[in-house]
């Protein structure tokens, strides 16, 4: 499933690098585009529990996710 997160406290484009390498220690999920500017997170995730570890990948980073 592809859906889009909004992710509240990147500020630059390294934002949008850590929030694509939490990604990759989540089995079956990646970051699509990240755009800080906007917030907006562009996911795959290829279950809820990819998905749902995913987010928690993000908030572990220090990031807020909706």
């Amino acid at each position: 499933m592809e859906t889009t997160l909004k992710v509240s406290g990147m500020h630059c484009p390294s934002c949008e690098k850590i929030i694509s390498m939490a990604a990759e220690d989540v089995p079956g999920a990646k970051v699509l585009f990240s755009d800080h500017k906007t917030g907006a997170v562009r996911i795959y995730a290829r279950d809820e529990k990819a998905l749902i570890d995913l987010k928690k990948a993000i908030k572990s980073e220090g990031y807020k996710v909706a």
